[in-house]
């Protein structure tokens, strides 16, 4: 999920694409196409079915890597990945990879996406209620809270939501939906947490990540946390 100016959507949603095409193949040569997403079932299109920008059952579109999906809110770009790459996982790969760059060469590949502003990757999407949103979480509470995947016990959390379009349910509504569900050993830390979980709606959808380094890496804001140093 991309932020972008207001009218400014089908610039960033080129640039975007053309920078997810270049970089898949850059930074993770041995990807593989996936028609399912391996962390679970990711069909925004069934979640509204008043919004289909592609049509699932068309065959040659199996073979795409990453796939255009119409959020319905302005200055906001989406695609789903195709791939068998978490998008966290591609976009801290993404932002290390520029900012490591000789300063000219980074300013021209930001400038070749000067529409876009934060890269918020989603690894799990889900309808906006709250049943999915705590069924979902309970996939989240497996891959990251669970006793054996190594969170030290000093590990701090905040939730972030972000709300577009959809007044069906409220920032509250989430929270108290979520943070219960979290193992109480991880304290609370708003001001630099360890890990941000973070969940947005748009429309009829909700999506929810992991992120860490949320505010060293500026809320993944691309540009800014690039040129921060140079």
């Amino acid at each position: 999920m991309v932020s972008c100016n207001v009218n400014a959507e089908t610039r960033a949603l080129g640039q975007v694409s053309h920078c997810l095409e270049k970089y898949i193949d850059l930074l993770y040569p041995n990807h593989e196409s996936t028609w399912s997403r391996f962390e679970g079932d990711f069909d925004v299109a069934a979640i509204d079915e008043d919004d289909k920008p592609l049509k699932e059952k068309d065959p040659s579109r199996k073979d795409k890597k990453f796939q255009a999906v119409d959020a319905a809110c302005g200055g906001l770009v989406f695609y789903r990945f195709r791939v068998n790459v978490k998008p966290t996982d591609f976009i801290k790969k993404l932002m290390d990879h520029l900012k490591k760059l000789p300063k000219n060469e980074c300013d021209v590949e930001l400038r070749r996406l000067n529409h876009c502003a934060r890269w918020i990757p989603l690894d799990y999407i889900c309808p906006a209620v709250t049943e999915r949103i705590k069924a979902c979480f309970e996939r989240v509470k497996a891959d990251y809270f669970g006793d054996d995947n190594g969170l030290k016990e000093n590990t701090t959390v905040a939730i972030m939501t972000e709300i577009r379009n959809n007044i069906m349910i409220s920032k509250e509504e989430i929270i108290q939906t979520i943070a219960p569900m979290i193992p109480p050993k991880y304290k609370v830390n708003l001001k630099k947490p360890t890990l941000v979980i973070f969940v947005t709606v748009f429309k009829s959808a909700c999506g929810i990540s992991v992120l860490e380094e949320y505010y060293d890496r500026k809320k993944y804001n691309l540009g800014v946390y690039c040129k921060e140093g140079k």
